[in-house]
Order: structure tokens, then sequence, then C-alpha cells
């Protein structure tokens, strides 16, 4: 099956820093994938581009085997994006901005009345029509936000970060809309929260300093921690002569010193074991036994 959204060796710089490089990977319809990053690890930036907001620097990127380069009105019809920031017309109440959304797509008036009060109601904000922006809160401009992205109807869904400060209530009402329309749409979803998504077993790409560093399903990343455990002793004295002692085990994965706590990671318990066998003495004081999540994986696959 073809992509729905291809990258190919996409590159941008800022200012002459490398904001993302060398990124290549597709994403076909009928899927939602998720990307996660800290902040600058260029999340936002990769929206934009293939939104057609910023050209790359180096690379390509295809939306229905269509290059954007071309800026044919027909490819871009199909994007749906949703940025961080607000960008509606303050001089406009919320039913004047979608008029005017939806006439920049060429919808018939019975469509824009039909959509409008569809997603009005599905995100309960048919109350809210008539007020200016500047007369609502930052969740419900949210709301507005995603309301006037879905609008046009688009088959490319683009969401950076849709969920900041919505409350729970809304999260469920957004994760339920979603998971209704996927499977005729291709959705690409940022967020710097992997609780956010960990119930959906879907794609997720990790990027830090614009670089891809995990990418697969929410299982299938679990999977790769192979069941690992962190081990931390803490000691009265850690030593030299000690922590050398510790250290020397093959089976021990990124072991690590800080002052009298001794640090390390291992398959499984055993492990643990070996090491007990030599500080097994009154110098020893606790001990914190953590099984790997994906926070860690991450955190472990972006280390400088």
């Amino acid at each position: 099956m073809e992509a729905s959204v291809s990258l190919k060796k996409i590159g941008k710089n800022i200012e002459k820093e490398s904001i993302l490089a060398g990124l290549s990977f597709g994403i076909e319809r009928g899927s939602i994938t998720s990307i996660l990053g800290p902040n600058d690890s260029g999340k936002s930036l990769l929206l934009n581009m293939i939104a057609g907001g910023l050209s790359p620097d180096f690379g390509s990127i295809y939306i229905n085997g269509n290059n954007i380069v071309n800026r044919e009105k027909k490819i871009f019809s199909k994007i749906g994006y949703m940025p961080q920031y607000i960008n509606l017309d303050e001089n406009l109440n919320i039913l004047e901005n979608f008029q005017f959304h939806a006439r920049l797509y060429e919808m018939n008036q019975k469509l824009i009345v039909e959509r409008i009060s569809f997603l009005s109601e599905q995100f309960r904000i048919d109350k809210l029509l008539y007020k200016f922006p500047k007369e609502l809160s930052f969740g419900f401009l949210r709301k507005i936000m995603l309301v006037r992205t879905l609008l046009h109807d688009p088959s490319i869904i683009l969401l950076d970060e849709p969920l900041i400060s919505l409350d729970l209530k809304s999260k469920n009402r957004f994760w339920k809309f979603i998971n209704k329309i996927k499977d005729d749409k291709t959705i690409i979803y940022t967020t710097q929260y992997l609780k956010e998504i960990e119930n959906i077993d879907e794609r997720i790409i990790f990027l830090s300093d614009g670089k891809i560093v995990l990418d697969g399903t929410y299982n299938q990343l679990i999977n790769k921690t192979g069941n690992l455990y962190k081990f931390v002793l803490k000691f009265k004295n850690l030593n030299d002569k000690l922590f050398n002692e510790l250290s020397n085990n093959s089976l021990l994965i990124e072991s690590k010193r800080d002052k009298n706590i001794f640090e390390f990671y291992g398959k499984n318990k055993e492990e643990l074991f070996k090491v007990l066998k030599n500080v097994l003495n009154d110098n020893l004081i606790d001990i914190e036994i953590n099984k790997i999540d994906l926070d860690t994986l991450f955190l472990n696959s972006t280390k400088e």
C-alpha cells in the first residue's frame, strides 16, 4: 500500500542549526502516528512542513504521491492542520471563523451548516458559536481550533499537541471521536506525554535532536525493553575498591556511581544477587528495583 504521507531525507536548518536531519518514513491511510519528543525536538516544525507552512531545506515530502513543492490546491485541500498556537481571527466570532475557514476550502453552504452543527455538538462548543475568541479560555479555544481543523473533512489530519489545557472529559471525547474516524484518515499527532497515547497500540515515533530514535507500536517498543531492570544500591560508604568490585561483572549493563550510590541495569534479578554477594554487610543501607518502562527506554535512547 502506498503511503499517504511520505518523507524522504527531510532536513531543516534554522539560523545555521540543524533542527531536523535526514528524516525518512511513510505513513499509511487508516492509521494514527504519534510523534513524541521533548521541547525543541522538531515535532512542531515537522508538522508545519507536512502542512506546507514551511519548506524543507533538504529532501522531499509527498502527499498521496504528489510532491508538495508543486503547491497544488488539490493536495492541500486534503490536509487539516491544527498548530499549537491560536490563530483565530479575533474580529470574528467563532461561527464566522468557521464559515470563513470553510469558504477557503470551497465548501457549499449546506455542507458548512451541517459540519459546524455536527462537530460543535461532538466537542460541546455549540453554545460558544456567537462568542469572540478573546471571551474564551485557552482550553475552549483549543477545542475550537480542533473543530476548525476537521471542518472540511480532511483525509490527512495533523494535530500539534491538541490536548493542551483540555479537561479529562474533553480528552476522552477527543479520543472517542478520533478512533471513530481513523479508519478513513491519516492522523499524525504530536505530544510530549506518553500517557496520552499508551492505551492506543498504534505507531509511535520518538524524536530527539531532529532524529528518529525509536519507531514502532507501543507494544513493540515495550518489548524492546527486554524485561530490563534498574537496580540502585545505597551504601554508607562506597569507596573506590568496592565500586571496582561491583563494576567488574560482565552481566551488568551501564553501571555508574554517584557518591555512595551504585546504579546499574540488568536483565533479571539474578544479576542483582551476584552483586549482593559482594556487599552483604552493614555497609549496604537500601536497595531499589524498578522495571524499565517506555519513558526510561526513550530517555536512555536520547542520552548525549
